[in-house]
Order: structure tokens, then sequence, then C-alpha cells
């Protein structure tokens, strides 16, 4: 199990969109695929035909709040659904939107973790995903900017964070010290290395005669020690967005799709128990 965290410190980057995509094309290469919706205050996972979950249907903040109430751990099987179009995709959505907001509201993470044993729910959480599902790779969808569930998606779970950026002086500012903080994990308590994946995205496509952008990504790469070159994912203009089509398997051949499969292949890479990860770095005959 390989667990990527979709991150963007600035929102209007395509951050779900994008993961929507990776989930559909890992999936369509014959990998077992959990989305989490851990984009709480502004949650939209199941919004999407591919993953859609019926309003009530349990998630996340459901699973915690439970937790706060009992004290137990809940089972992890009635938090989570499975695509009716693709049976190796699952999604475990942000929860119950009939009573969502005050769900949401009644749950204090800095209680959670200061008393609650917060951070042992959530690795009870991952050890459930790997029994019950056993899925290839999980991809969760974080909250942008600093939040209290930041360091949960960006720290704790992932083996790997994909950092999503429009690149100009805000995104550079706020994704510092989050890259920072991500680096420091190496060094901390349990002394986990977190890879960390760049996507340049919602780039605009015209001539670049001023060198705007080839200096911003001089700075990003310099600020951040961004290596290799991050990926791009171009601003794409069509009316099909408004549907939230999936590019990877409605319109495999149009551009947006293949920078798709290039983020794919980036988190790919970083994780040597699948083979073609392992393959492309030479791990593996």
């Amino acid at each position: 199990m390989y667990i990527s965290t979709f991150y963007s410190f600035k929102g209007g980057v395509g951050r779900t969109m994008a993961l929507v995509n990776a989930a559909v094309e890992l999936a369509q290469r014959g990998r077992k695929v959990l989305t989490v919706d851990f984009d709480l205050e502004a949650p939209g996972l199941d919004t999407f035909n591919i993953l859609g979950a019926a309003q009530d249907r349990l998630g996340i903040v459901d699973f915690v709040r439970e937790y706060v109430v009992t004290g137990q751990a809940p089972e992890f099987q009635r938090f989570v659904s499975q695509s009716s179009a693709l049976d190796n995709l699952w999604v475990m959505p942000s929860g119950n939107q009939r009573q969502y907001a005050a769900s949401l509201g009644g749950i204090n993470w800095q209680d959670l973790y200061e008393r609650r044993d917060g951070y042992l729910l959530f690795e009870d959480l991952k050890e459930q995903w790997r029994d019950f599902l056993q899925p290839d790779y999980v991809l969760i969808d974080s909250r942008t900017g600093y939040t209290d569930t930041c360091g949960i998606c960006t720290r704790q779970l992932p083996d790997a964070v994909t950092l999503l950026f429009f690149p100009n002086e805000q995104n550079l500012r706020g994704l510092a010290e989050v890259v920072r903080d991500i680096r420091a994990e190496s060094e901390g308590a349990h002394e986990r290395r977190i890879e960390t994946h760049f996507v340049m995205s919602n780039v605009p496509d015209l001539d670049d005669e001023d060198d705007i952008l080839r200096g911003m990504m001089a700075r990003f790469k310099e600020d951040l020690g961004v290596d290799p070159e991050p990926q791009i994912v171009h601003r794409y203009d069509s009316i099909s967005l408004l549907n939230q089509i999936v590019f990877t398997r409605d319109r495999p051949k149009s551009r947006l799709a293949k920078e798709y499969r290039g983020v794919v292949d980036q988190i790919v890479q970083g994780n040597l128990d699948d083979l073609l990860g392992s393959r492309k770095v030479g791990r593996r005959p």
C-alpha cells in the first residue's frame, strides 16, 4: 500500500481534478486504488460521477466523530464506497452531507491529538485500509493552506506528497514551510522519509517572451529544492470541465490526459513495491 497526498497551498490549481484523473488512470492500469476526501472544509471527491456516493454516505468526519463519542476506532468498511464504473476504485468521502457542517464543527482536532490519541486513531485507520481493501495506492485529497489537518495529510499518513502550485509568489512563500516540515520528518521521532513530487498546474499556454515563467520556475527550484523538473499541467479551456469529466478515461488522447499520466508516472516511480515503478528506477530486473 502506497499513500500519496495531493496538496496545494492555494486553491485554483485543479488539485482534486488531478487526483481523480490520477486515481482513474492507476485503476485503468490494473491497480486497486482508494481515494480519500480529506478536504474537509470544501469536499467534493464524491461529486465526480465515477466516484459518486449518496449524500448520506458516511466518511472521514463521521469516522472521527464516532471515535470521539465511543473511544473506539470504528470499522472502516462502513465509511467506504466502491465505484460503479471500476471495481478496483474506491472512495472514502468526507462524510454525510445531510448533517455535515454540524459534524465537522463538533471535532476539536487539537484535543483529538493531545487528549484522545488521535495519532493512534489514524494509524489504526491506515491498518484498516491495508487489511480490508489491500489497495495498491491510496490517494488523499488534502485541504489547502495551513490547517489543523494539514499535518495528518502531509506528514503522518503519506509515503509521498504531490504538491501542486501555480508559479507565483503566494504559492512559493506558502509551500516553503510545508515542504520544510515534510522533509523534517526524516529526522523526526519516526524517521520517515516522505517523497515530494512537484506539479506546476493551471499554467497558461502562452509565449514566455519576457522569461517570467522561466524565472519563477528557477526560484521554485532553488528555494524548494525541486529536482527533477516539475511536471506541468497546462490550463485547459473546455466546456467539458463543467461536467467534471475524467480526461484519462473519457478523453485519453487529449493533452490534459497525457499530462495527468505524467503525474501518475511520477508517483509510481517512487513506489518500489510497484513492479512498474521499480523497473523505472532500476531496482528490479
